[in-house]
């Protein structure tokens, strides 16, 4: 029985992975944690019944202990590390939509358990620290998001040296054919493929959830930014591709769903049956591919620009996107000040490389020029 403890249980991620791991006879989940659906964690921990919870916000820690019983409650970003500690497990699923639990996260390698990482903002904000980390304990580290799951299953058994580049899709979002003029949150979050959490579809619609993707291929795959690349394709079958240096591309292609890669994650090296409806290649009509519109979509610019740059650039950019977004996402901001924004703070900033602790000072530093700069 693997044991697994997941963060983020409240959101979309974390809620499918519920459902695979139910799917799974021989995983069981120990832990959870959320960050402010004390509610919905609530339910969660009643029907699981795991051996701990953690609730980030601290505000409604009370409510929740007394809701749950023989049950472990810890509160607060260092709950999640206490947690991680005081739990047994072998799985640890990360999937908060940011680089919240980032020290706990790091406790999890050093206890060497399976990392099956969903929230890219671990690897964009803290890459070389983390892969350091990963390859110093030796542990397995999975990717869950769609994308790099397809690239590492295209990677199998593959040297490097016989890669030419690898090749991250994009649905293009709900702004591929239309105009970014007078746009409200209604349209913004109206995705035509996926169904996500409002911060990472605010990102789609940017296109900077392809550019923090594009720096987190670069620290899972050893790639320069050079070698990695991005194209449009709406259909979303193709998750991603991996062309190498004969001229042969390798593509993996399914129903849209992330289900799938969870899974994948969590019985790696094996494949198992899915509960996820199973592609009929007869009925695709279409696949189209398409270069992205840099110039529409700038975002994705400065992720690459980030990526060259190095230190602690990543840090401040994705700290700088998480801002705007929120501001966003609160009715502060309009949406074409997003990059506008990011761009100021990110011509502010004086790069410099450090440590987890200093990333995190760099990328407060960001935050607060946000709101000083949309003030």
């Amino acid at each position: 029985m693997k044991k697994v403890i997941l963060l983020g249980s409240t959101g979309y991620i974390g809620r499918n992975a519920i459902k695979v791991i139910k799917n799974l006879r021989d995983f069981k989940i120990v832990g959870l944690a959320a960050y402010t659906n004390y509610q919905m964690l609530s339910e969660q921990a009643k029907y699981i019944k795991p051996r701990s919870v953690t609730l980030v916000d601290k505000k409604h820690y009370s409510v929740l202990k007394g809701e749950i019983s023989r049950t472990k409650v810890f509160c607060g970003e260092s709950g999640i590390t206490e947690m991680i500690e005081a739990t047994e497990a072998d799985v640890l699923i990360a999937a908060f939509a940011s680089a919240v639990g980032i020290l706990g996260i790091k406790r999890a390698i050093e206890k060497r358990l399976r990392l099956c990482l969903a929230t890219k903002e671990i690897l964009v904000s803290f890459g070389d620290v983390i892969m350091h980390e990963v390859h110093r304990h030796n542990i397995d580290l999975i990717p869950i998001d769609s994308e790099h799951s397809a690239i590492y299953q295209c990677l199998e058994g593959r040297n490097s040296d016989e890669v030419k580049a690898i090749i991250l899709t994009a649905s293009g979002g709900p702004f591929l054919k239309k105009s970014m003029k007078a746009v409200t949150k209604a349209d913004v979050l109206n995705h035509p493929v996926w169904k996500m959490g409002a911060k990472i579809t605010v990102d789609s619609a940017t296109m900077m959830n392809k550019g923090l993707e594009v720096i987190e291929a670069h620290h899972l795959f050893k790639m320069p930014a050079e070698r990695i690349k991005v194209v449009i394709h709406p259909e979303a079958i193709c998750h991603s591709l991996v062309q190498f240096v004969d001229g042969t591309m390798l593509a993996q292609m399914s129903t849209p769903n992330m289900q799938l890669p969870i899974q994948h994650s969590l019985t790696y090296p094996k494949r198992r049956p899915s509960m996820v409806q199973h592609l009929d290649i007869s009925q695709v009509k279409h696949l189209r591919f398409m270069p992205p519109n840099h110039r529409k979509f700038p975002c994705l610019t400065f992720a690459y620009d980030a990526l060259i740059i190095g230190k602690s650039m990543p840090a401040v950019l994705n700290a700088a996107n998480e801002e705007t977004v929120k501001l966003f996402l609160e009715d502060k901001i309009e949406f074409h000040q997003i990059p506008r924004i990011i761009k100021k703070v990110m011509s502010e900033h004086k790069p410099q490389k450090g440590s987890i602790e200093h990333y995190i000072e760099q990328a407060s530093w960001a935050k607060q020029t946000v709101r000083r700069i949309a003030c």
